[in-house]
């Protein structure tokens, strides 16, 4: 571990006045999580130079969330109850009996989602993120962004490696349903260094901010796939055996191979080409299927490559193949 050393030789003994304003940093409602590091090396931050006219804009934020890249992107929880965030106290080494501080103690991080949130299927959500290094910055219940203080950046906390755990808590006759989340703070982010973007820095109320949805989906063998059409069933993750929450108010313009810089296509992975989406029509009476129009999608065996682009939303892109 790290050797406590709070103090630089020269330095210390700063003035103790303060001004008449101090911000504080208030308790936590959502968490931002991110990787560390992107894959391109940099590390994740929002730097001084985001800022425009003194404050984060909504368009840059909602970029964040959107980034095609998910080493860069930003995923919003939805608001975290119960929270502690605490630090243990001091390691100490006893010389004469005398309590020598070595190191600080470890700051732990404990919360709750509960009602709907308390489903397995949002614990492995979150249990996802165990994979990589990460960290978080914080929105506090006034729509703060709480991160640590680089200078002319702002990182976000990290999280010790291996600590990363979230779980089912069943509801009893007293007690809702929750999924739990636990970890360690990086040891070497020290309270000291916590800082925040006020919520009158950032154009949009942060506190309403949420990630993106996982969407799902595949093209039915029946009623009949052809050249030209398709029926298509797209889906949440969540939901019953056999009977997921249905994706609904799609729309052709939604559908885009290219992240949507040519809405209503799919693609023709076997000609290299971009194919057009004249229609598409929701089944009546099956939420969440719809069927589907396009240009003439190629010869029998082709196959055909399917993509959701939608604000708010993400889906891995599926194929069919002409039969």
């Amino acid at each position: 571990m790290a050797i406590f050393e709070p103090c630089v030789c020269g330095t210390g003994g700063k003035n103790t006045g303060t001004p008449s304003c101090v911000p504080k940093i208030d308790r936590v409602g959502k968490l931002i999580l991110m990787r560390t590091f992107a894959n391109d090396g940099t590390r994740n931050s929002i730097k001084a130079t985001d800022f425009v006219a003194g404050e984060l804009s909504d368009i840059f934020i909602e970029a964040k969330i959107n980034e095609s890249d998910e080493s860069k992107r930003w995923y919003v929880t939805p608001k975290i109850n119960a929270v502690t965030d605490t630090r243990a106290e001091s390691i100490t080494f006893d010389v004469d009996g005398i309590p020598k501080i070595i190191d600080q103690g470890v700051r732990s991080f404990a919360g709750s989602f509960y009602d709907q949130l308390g489903s397995p299927t949002f614990a492995g959500v979150l249990n996802s993120f165990s994979c990589f290094e990460i960290s978080y910055f914080e929105i506090s219940v006034n729509g703060d962004i709480v991160g640590m203080d680089g200078g002319t950046e702002m990182f976000p906390i990290g999280v010790e490696t291996g600590t990363w755990f979230s779980g089912v808590v069943r509801g009893t006759k007293t007690e809702l349903n929750a999924v739990s989340l636990t970890f360690s703070v990086n040891e070497l982010d020290r309270d000291e260094n916590l800082i925040q973007i006020g919520a009158g820095q950032t154009e949009p109320d942060m506190t309403k901010k949420r990630g993106l949805i996982d969407v799902v989906g595949e093209g039915l063998a029946s009623p009949v796939i052809t050249a030209t059409t398709v029926r298509l069933d797209l889906s949440f993750l969540y939901g019953a055996f056999n009977d997921a929450v249905p994706f609904e108010g799609l729309t052709a313009a939604d559908l885009s191979y290219d992240l949507g810089v040519t809405p209503s296509t799919v693609f023709n992975i076997d000609q290299s080409a971009s194919v057009a989406v004249s229609s598409v029509t929701p089944v009546l009476g099956m939420a969440g299927q719809y069927d589907v129009v396009i240009a003439s999608g190629g010869l029998t065996t082709e196959v055909i490559s399917v993509a959701l682009f939608k604000a708010g939303f993400e889906m891995t892109a599926f194929t069919y193949i002409i039969p």
